[in-house]
């Protein structure tokens, strides 16, 4: 609906009169301030938890380029007689490449947008060794993390806005009408040729500006400074637009809630009760109800089971080959009985068990792996289907998925990470079966992981869900505000 000039005119009016009495209260000043040293610290722990997570994992993919050379120069130089494996170093043996000791990372990068919101990165690993083992060995979390921060979660942009930010709209914005009629200046400036609406819209406009300035252009701009090439890269561009709309939906659920709040002309203590009670309700109270309903109607998988039923699978698979796994050290000090001849190769006795025993165990506990694939899966679609409950809950999703740490990001990560290692596998295993013996020329061949990223338009989609999912109800507290407008008394 557009705004007549005059109207227009006014709005303006009242929007710099806003400034001005804002300006000369100290509760502006305090809360400019809080939020946007929370901001700061915010994004700026975010930043610093990528840059440790990205030099962690240049460390990672260099260490591995160097042990991939220095056994590719051992292979070499076995091959013309001038150095002698061990049964615990033989590159030429698929056995021992096939296992930690050949072992690969895959990496997970961190998105362009990754320091806004670190979501569950401090829960799901960013890297896997992957070998012959089972994946459930490798693939369950390894790093060791501070647990109060798994507790509590790590102090990020997301949490501010999605915690805080309603709490500081609260408390500027709680008594938008009640304090005019408090004051008796409500019925005088009705008196002029100003609608009600008119006032509200200027009074909400400069409260917003106060609030969404740091919210979203401070962090923008801190991004675009800290991580330049990642934000010109792929869609990170608007991804960063999606973003910044999300905030803006969410910031605007709260100021609807407001001003249906204060449509009903109650008085600002009442009002203040109002908008805590609802903050409660739905930022804290809403998400848990929603986990317990979808923990009942779906119950989570147990990696206990899953953990147990690998162990009491291994402990069966060793007994089997327990008499290959007492050659530990035949070999020990007979490097020349390991060197490759007319391209077959001597397994040291217990590589042979353990990749024996291994492969079982992949093949024992794949029908308990797809299951617990399969309970995750539809955990995660009922939170996605019923989410809406909660605007936090909404508003946090959709920022851990633009910011790449979302479940779905973490979930396309170890998916790509399972096809690897069946690749892996389909490599060595008939190597080793037929006692073939590697040749440099095999390193160039072997599987090698490259991270393939979400499509935009999928992450775009999700964030234009999360987007409506807030409009719709924002929409309609606005109307009820309208409704309520109608009937609002200025005594």
């Amino acid at each position: 609906m557009s705004i007549p000039p005059p109207q227009g005119r006014r709005l303006l009016a009242v929007m710099r009169q806003e400034v001005r009495l804002m300006l000369a209260e100290r509760g502006l000043w305090v809360v400019g301030a809080l939020f946007l040293l929370l901001v700061a610290y915010a994004l700026g722990n975010g930043l610093l938890q990528t840059a440790q997570r990205d030099r962690a994992q240049a460390a990672v993919a260099q260490a591995d380029r160097d042990t991939r050379t220095a056994q590719r120069t051992l292979l070499e130089a076995i091959g013309v007689g001038t150095a002698q494996p061990t049964p615990f170093e033989n590159p030429a043996d698929p056995s021992r490449m096939a296992s930690s000791y050949g072992g690969q990372h895959v990496l997970l990068p961190t998105a362009p947008l990754g320091p806004v919101a670190l979501g569950q990165s401090d829960l799901f690993p960013s890297q896997y060794q992957v070998t012959n083992q089972s994946r459930v060995v490798f693939m369950n979390p390894s790093d060791i993390e501070n647990p109060w921060h798994l507790l509590s979660g790590h102090f990020d942009l997301a949490f501010v806005i999605v915690y805080l930010l309603p709490l500081l709209i609260f408390a500027l914005s709680y008594n938008l009408l009640s304090a005019e009629r408090e004051n008796g200046t409500l019925r005088l400036l009705l008196s002029q040729p100003l609608r009600l609406r008119t006032l509200l819209a200027g009074k909400l406009t400069v409260r917003a500006a106060v609030l969404l300035g740091p919210a979203v252009l401070l962090p923008v701009a801190v991004l675009w400074i800290a991580r330049h090439a990642g934000l010109t890269a792929g869609g990170a561009g608007s991804a960063t637009l999606w973003w910044a709309l999300l905030v803006g939906a969410y910031a605007l659920f709260w100021f609807a809630l407001v001003v249906a709040v204060n449509a009903f002309g109650a008085s600002s203590a009442t009002n203040a009760m109002v908008l805590v009670i609802a903050w409660v309700l739905l930022v804290l109270v809403a998400p848990v109800l929603l986990n317990l309903a979808v923990t009942q109607a779906s119950p989570a998988p147990s990696r206990t089971e899953l953990a147990t039923r690998q162990r009491v699978v291994t402990a069966e698979a060793m007994k089997r080959h327990q008499d290959l796994l007492g050659t530990e050290y035949q070999h020990v000090g007979q490097g020349a009985i390991l060197v490759p001849r007319d391209g077959k190769i001597e397994i040291a006795g217990r590589s042979l068990a353990n990749y024996r025993i291994q492969r079982e165990v992949d093949e024992a506990i794949r029908p308990a792996l797809a299951r617990f694939d399969a309970q995750q899966a539809q955990q995660q679609a009922l939170l996605g289907r019923f989410g809406a409950v909660s605007p936090a809950a909404v508003a946090y999703e959709g920022m851990t998925a633009l910011a790449g740490n979302g479940a779905r990001r973490h979930a396309r990560f170890d998916a790509q990470t399972v096809a690897h290692h069946e690749a892996w596998k389909a490599f060595f295993f008939p190597r080793i079966d037929a006692r073939d013996a590697l040749v440099p020329a095999d390193f160039d061949r072997m599987p090698t992981f490259a991270w393939h990223e979400e499509p935009a338009d999928l992450v775009r989609g999700q964030a234009a869900l999360a987007v409506l999912q807030l409009l719709v109800p924002s929409l309609l507290l606005l109307g009820l505000a309208a409704w309520r407008l109608r009937r609002f008394s200025v005594a």
